[in-house]
């Protein structure tokens, strides 16, 4: 159920467990309200991009393609990990709340002394990042939204699965909840004011081309497997409409783990919006 309850919410790849060596970063830590927190950066400038991961997965799980293939030219590029994965550490765990996920952001983006700050987030990270672009709209100078989840798909699979496919989606969720992140993904999707962000903010969409079906392995039926895929496609055109100045693209070679398959995508719309961040 470990492996299996990840892989299907969004996104975890069955390689992609804990203690999976994390190749030769420079990793640093530091203190955040009673927990330890590693991040590691790679380039120098003025403007950083940070790299936000998903429910249940480390940074570098998450981005590793993109880190090694990516050059940073005038930019920082930074990654780190929310408290209990990956490196980072978190002694007697509780379920936080996205408050609580977006203050740690917070406090870290602080110790990182960032002048100009582009976020990029994947999946469950979405959350996170517009709830700290909401909070900070001063700092943020745009976001790369990679395949991120949108605050209605909850509601919409809720609604639409069949009582034995929501019995599955529900024990997914609860189990992250209590047994692995932490992270409480009803809670993050009954937020919509605390993900409001600035009409002129730049955004850029990155959504899946090819769908995420690994939810087959929990046996669900086909049908549900149709309505997990469609609400989440209706989510993303949501997202598309965030504000006047998102940019949507679908990722035609990528699924939900876009790393694995096109890091290229992600480092293209990262360099871009850096670019415009220095603006």
């Amino acid at each position: 159920m470990n492996k299996l309850a990840t892989v299907v919410l969004l996104g975890t790849a069955f390689a992609g467990q804990a203690g999976q060596p994390q190749d030769a970063h420079n990793y640093q830590y530091t203190e955040i309200g009673g927990k330890t927190l590693a991040y590691a950066c790679q380039g120098q400038g003025k403007v950083t991009a940070l790299l936000v991961s998903g429910m249940g997965l480390d940074a570098h799980t998450t981005y590793k393609n993109t880190l090694h293939n990516a050059n940073p030219e005038g930019y920082r590029l930074c990654f780190y990990d929310r408290a209990g994965y990956g490196k980072s550490q978190y002694e007697n765990p509780k379920v936080r709340t996205m408050v609580e996920l977006r203050d740690e952001l917070a406090e870290l983006v602080e110790h990182l002394k960032v002048e100009s700050l582009v976020l990029v987030p994947h999946s469950f990270g979405g959350f996170v990042a517009r709830a700290y672009a909401s909070k900070y709209p001063e700092k943020v100078k745009g976001m790369v939204l990679i395949d991120t989840a949108h605050e209605s798909w909850f509601d919409a699979m809720r609604a639409n699965m069949s009582k034995p496919g929501w019995d599955t989606m529900e024990m997914i969720i609860n189990w992250e909840r209590e047994h692995n992140s932490f992270e409480d993904f009803a809670e993050a999707s009954s937020h919509s004011a605390l993900y409001k962000i600035k009409d002129d903010l730049p955004v850029t969409v990155l959504s899946r081309g090819i769908p995420h079906v690994t939810i087959r392995q929990t046996k669900m039926s086909y049908a549900d497997i149709d309505v997990y895929t469609q609400t989440w496609n209706d989510s993303q055109k949501k997202l598309a409409k965030l504000n006047k100045n998102t940019e949507a693209v679908t990722m035609k070679y990528a699924s939900h783990l876009f790393d694995e398959s096109d890091p290229w995508i992600a480092i293209k719309h990262i360099e871009a919006m850096v670019t415009k961040a220095k603006l």
